[in-house]
């Protein structure tokens, strides 16, 4: 420590004015720091104090909670806690004791041993629920944390007050302290506490205790989670001393450290009612005068937790992210939610939340999310049994699921995982992590949207493909003029209908359609209107053919008309309809209307004899026979 600092405090010292334990509590002080000192020593000099013994064993009592027989003698308080826990208590019970008052106006004495008292009771209940120390060690220094400002007050009792009238002394307190004695409460506490043998690293954390940022413990390791521990011991101290209105005003953000350090809402709620009604018990022992407190449950509800009364917006978030993920917050404790809700918003997520598993399922089903961050522990359905019914369906396989525990064994995280989790975060969840965390989410959650992206474009190209090829295909076999399949497409599908009436033995004629004095009407009209004619015929062969029937053009002024499952006979009375049928369709040019004829040539054959090219020689021939014989004629045999 720096030296004019060391003889600063040394001329605190000097001075004679220090709080300080008197009588036979000094005495046990010094008895206790020799070596060879015996509890049977320091328990016959407690024992010459009989007031002082009587507070002894009922703090014993209450900082050892034991089931069973209660401690009834100084040999067994001393026995239970040990000669230093002892040596500590004598101290802390002699300041209590004789400095209630004192001569600092501004400086409210009863408030402040109210708060230390009720500092070292949330200290002494959060280390043994989070087992993280020693209880009755954490209740000690909870105690002494702040005895440094009792310090202030009394060796410089009128200049003190005058620091404490300032208007920033609220929040700027050590500052002022700074400015106008050198040094501050928490260097004098971290002093003292050293003066007095308690361990270095008690004096480390008083020292940063109202700024544990600024300490040089590293986050994570046990030292770094007890300064956390007592700093939110401190803070849950004020909400419980404090005026109902400041009282509320201090709540959110108590439910933001409580987060901080993995302490959920419901554990929250019993140490707040063990830590108000151990501050009653302690209050008797130490006679300090402490406010009436409603049930803690009581108070956290009354108080109104929105992201600005937390003072998340001051706490250390993510990094505001390259890609935007939707995602769904799945925890039933409303400070918690709220917090990494208010964290994820600030990055650019975008976040729906749920409060378990089942409203969870509802959510994915009415928006699947991109990331889905779950508490494993959770009413109604967990989060691993949440995960195992997210997983059942398909649509979600890609949904990158994180769970947040506050268990690291193998057996859970195997268990986890087996259920379909992609990843997990530990309570309480740093920033920092959680934003890593989600950069590798990000970056596999980016690689399957890609990989989804390519093969949703290559499935848009093989049936953009295969459409092309169709629509080529029909090109490749259809008549652009009429729209009828062409000659390609006619002997491929006569050699079809020839196969299938070979195997299955069935008759099957085709009919050579020709217009009659085509030629001339191309030479008289032009050939546009040789077109249209062409276009009036095929409709007529088209409206007049059964559904099984085949009509195509051959080129020119040629149709081919496939007819499976047709003989001669019905092919006959079949080609007669087409011919009366485009005969019957009136076509107007020049304002003149003609009659269109053709002339049928038609062939059947009965399989297995003849062939494809034979009926269709066959029918080519009577088509000749039907224009030989004057036209607008079928010829079939």
């Amino acid at each position: 420590m720096d030296q004019s600092i060391s003889q600063q405090f040394e001329d605190f010292k000097a001075n004679g004015k220090l709080p300080s334990p008197r009588g036979v509590a000094l005495q046990i002080i010094q008895l206790a720091d020799k070596e060879d000192t015996t509890t049977q020593q320091i328990a016959r000099l407690i024992n010459n104090d009989p007031a002082l013994a009587g507070r002894i064993i009922k703090a014993a009592n209450l900082l050892m909670r034991r089931e069973g027989r209660p401690i009834a003698s100084i040999m067994d308080a001393v026995t239970v806690l040990g000669i230093k826990s002892v040596r500590q208590l004598a101290l802390s019970l002699s300041l209590v004791a004789d400095f209630r008052s004192g001569p600092c106006k501004g400086f409210d004495y009863q408030k402040f041993w109210a708060h230390s008292a009720c500092s070292g009771i949330a200290a002494q209940e959060i280390v043994a629920k989070m087992q993280v120390g020693v209880a009755d060690e954490a209740f000690l220094l909870g105690l002494l944390a702040q005895i440094g400002r009792l310090t202030l007050a009394t060796v410089f009792a009128q200049d003190y007050a005058r620091v404490l009238e300032q208007p920033a002394a609220a929040n700027d307190l050590q500052n002022l302290e700074r400015k106008a004695f050198g040094l501050d409460h928490n260097l004098i506490t971290a002093l003292m506490l050293a003066d007095w043998g308690m361990p270095e690293l008690f004096q480390k954390i008083a020292l940063y205790l109202e700024q544990p940022e600024s300490s040089q413990f590293h986050e994570g390791e046990r030292n770094w989670r007890l300064l956390q521990l007592f700093h939110f011991a401190g803070h849950l101290a004020e909400v419980c001393t404090s005026a109902p209105a400041e009282r509320y005003r201090l709540i959110p953000r108590l439910m933001l450290l409580a987060t901080r350090v993995g302490i959920e809402t419901g554990t929250l709620i019993e140490i707040g009612d063990r830590v108000i009604r151990g501050l009653e018990e302690w209050s008797d022992l130490l006679n300090i005068a402490v406010p009436g407190l409603p049930a803690f449950e009581e108070m956290l509800n009354s108080a109104s937790i929105t992201p600005e009364l937390m003072g998340i917006d001051t706490t250390p978030g993510t990094q505001p992210a390259t890609f935007k993920l939707r995602i769904l917050l799945v925890e039933d404790d409303r400070a918690i939610q709220l917090l990494y809700k208010t964290l994820l918003e600030k990055a650019g997520h975008s976040v729906t939340t749920a409060n378990n598993g089942r409203d969870a399922l509802a959510a994915v089903n009415a928006t699947p999310p991109q990331l889905i961050i779950s508490d494993w522990v959770m009413p109604e359905m967990d989060g691993v049994e949440f995960c195992k019914e997210l997983r059942k369906n398909p649509e979600w396989d890609r949904i990158y699921v994180f769970i947040v525990t506050a268990q690291e064994s193998t057996e859970k995280l195997v268990e986890a995982f087996e259920a379909g989790v992609d990843d997990y975060l530990t309570k309480p969840i740093n920033p920092r992590v959680l934003a890593a965390r989600l950069r590798s989410a990000q970056r596999i959650i980016q690689m399957q949207e890609a990989q989804e992206a390519d093969r949703l474009q290559l499935r848009q190209f093989a049936d953009e493909l295969a459409l092309s090829n169709k629509r080529l295909q029909e090109l490749a076999l259809t008549d652009a003029l009429t729209g009828l399949p062409n000659r390609r497409h006619a002997v491929e599908r006569l050699e079809q209908e020839w196969a299938v009436a070979t195997r299955g033995g069935r008759p099957i004629c085709c009919m050579m359609v020709d217009i009659d004095h085509f030629k001339s009407i191309n030479d008289t009209y032009g050939h546009p209107f040789g077109d249209d004619a062409l276009r009036t015929v095929a409709e007529s062969l088209r409206q007049a053919a059964r559904k099984q029937d085949v009509v195509c053009r051959l080129g020119g002024e040629e149709f081919l008309v496939i007819c499976a499952d047709t003989d001669e006979p019905a092919g006959f009375q079949y080609a007669e309809r087409l011919r009366q049928q485009v005969a019957a369709q009136p076509l107007q040019v020049h304002g003149k209307t003609l009659h269109l004829t053709v002339s049928i040539g038609l062939s059947a054959n009965a399989p297995p004899g003849g062939s494809v090219e034979a009926m269709m020689h066959q029918a080519d021939e009577r088509l000749y026979a039907a224009k030989a014989a004057g036209r607008n004629c079928t010829i079939a045999s």
